[in-house]
């Protein structure tokens, strides 16, 4: 399999100066998966949720137990880290959801490594797996106070399709769904 990194295409695996790698993730990444999202929350989501809120969405979300037994065990989930220099700066989950689409559960860099590729990075492997798959859309849910994952999906294809409410820490907010094609 190859990847696009910028104007070049290369082996995926294969690391480009300043890039990430892009990996699946293992049991062993844990703890640094945990570290970024919550670092990523902290960093994202002051001001458009409480403390409380975020502190409940983390533990809950990215609960070491539940990740270790989501990473050994799920096979039909596509979960991804990216690694820079050794050290994991991002993540992203996807899942086939229906025989066309495939849904993009999470996609977090670390904040000291955000506008330095590692989301694209990351997009362009959950879109490559979807094309493998033969689906028809790839599908996102964006809290609607995320402006920065707002802008980045509406600047990679993905439109906003409609308003949704989820829970976030046992309150409701709202959601944005967005949809692009996998070309």
């Amino acid at each position: 399999r190859y990847r696009a990194v910028g104007p070049q295409v290369v082996p995926v695996g294969v690391q480009i100066a300043g890039m990430p790698e892009i990996r699946p993730a293992t049991p062993e990444d844990v703890d640094a998966i945990r570290d970024v999202a919550d670092a990523a929350w902290w960093d994202t989501y002051p001001g458009t949720l409480t403390r409380d809120q975020i502190e409940t969405a983390v533990d809950r979300l990215y609960d070491p137990e539940f990740l270790r037994e989501v990473l050994g065990e799920r096979d039909d989930l596509l979960f991804l880290v990216a690694e820079h220099e050794g050290e994991v700066v991002g993540f992203g989950s996807a899942q086939q959801t229906f025989a066309d689409e495939v849904e993009l559960f999470t996609l977090y860099v670390h904040p000291d490594h955000q506008r330095a590729g590692v989301w694209t990075a990351l997009l362009e492997e959950v879109l490559d797996a979807a094309r493998a798959q033969s689906v028809d859309r790839l599908r996102a849910g964006v809290l609607s106070g995320n402006r920065q994952a707002r802008s980045f999906l509406e600047g990679h294809g993905f439109e906003r399709t409609e308003t949704v409410t989820t829970e976030v820490g046992d309150e409701s907010q709202p959601e944005d769904l967005f949809e692009r094609p996998v070309e």
